[in-house]
């Protein structure tokens, strides 16, 4: 017996379409649920260049200074950085040899760094410049942040990399900051319930399609008369199963950033 002979015994079974939907099932709320326990920082950035370019410095026509220092370009960067985890992170589990900083390209300096927004004051979010810090980074620190508790820094700077990093250590957080990539800026909702339509468009109804499609086929659809009923029924069970953990995933890794760090700058 070929080994699809074997397989195709294993499908034609009644119960196993039902099982493969079940352990699926079981399978997206657990990978729902699970980073929920974690303790987890995460941030997302945006970047342009106000002068200047990448590949080129302004015109030797122009000239540019900050506090009488002529620079080559400036560069504007966002940083919005939160708790996305459940578990309270606290400043004091900042390792010293390894401080928790911001840092550009290697080939500029930062010339200015701003909080716009943060979750609370009591955070006690603050950034610091030390001498001993390299001119292309920043330190910042705070005293503890709860689930979405976060800030939102500005920073001006002369590299041609828009996108700046987090850097340092947390004990606890061997992983460090996991960093989402550049975030969109969301478009203007009058209400909550432009934000959840929103949501629902672009993440969680190709998932419902797909499940619905799985179901109607496997109800409806006359079924190929070489593949068996078990075997027909496990392939929509498992189609099934998998649109059910495509929505779990699609939930838990969207790119949102809590709503206490939105500003109206950011649209």
């Amino acid at each position: 017996m070929s080994w699809f002979d074997n397989a195709q015994s294993l499908m034609d079974k009644t119960w196993l379409g039902s099982l493969l939907g079940i352990v699926s099932f079981i399978a997206a709320i657990i990978f729902y649920f699970w980073p929920r326990k974690q303790t987890r920082l995460s941030y997302v950035h945006l970047g342009e260049h106000v002068l200047g370019s990448a590949s080129d410095t302004l015109p030797s026509a122009i000239v540019v200074q900050y506090n009488g220092i002529s620079i080559p370009r400036l560069t504007k960067s966002i940083l919005i950085f939160w708790n996305s985890g459940e578990n309270t992170v606290k400043g004091e589990d900042i390792v010293a040899k390894d401080p928790l900083r911001v840092h550009i390209g290697d080939d500029g300096q930062i010339l200015s760094a701003v909080i716009l927004k943060s979750s609370r004051a009591v955070n006690d979010f603050s950034i610091l410049k030390t001498p001993d810090i390299a001119a292309n980074e920043i330190t910042f620190d705070f005293s503890f942040l709860d689930k979405d508790d976060g800030a939102v820094v500005e920073i001006l700077h002369t590299s041609t990399d828009r996108n700046p990093r987090i850097r340092g250590t947390l004990k606890g957080l061997p992983q460090g900051f996991r960093n989402l990539g550049q975030f969109t800026r969301p478009k203007p909702q009058k209400n909550k319930t432009g934000a959840l339509l929103s949501t629902f468009t672009t993440s969680l109804f190709p998932a419902l399609v797909f499940s619905s499609a799985a179901f109607l086929f496997a109800m409806y659809f006359p079924r190929p008369e070489i593949i068996s009923a078990g075997t027909f029924n496990g392939l929509m069970g498992g189609l099934g199963g998998f649109s059910s953990a495509w929505l779990g995933h699609a939930w838990t890794t969207r790119r949102r950033y809590p709503k206490s760090l939105h500003l109206e700058a950011l649209e």
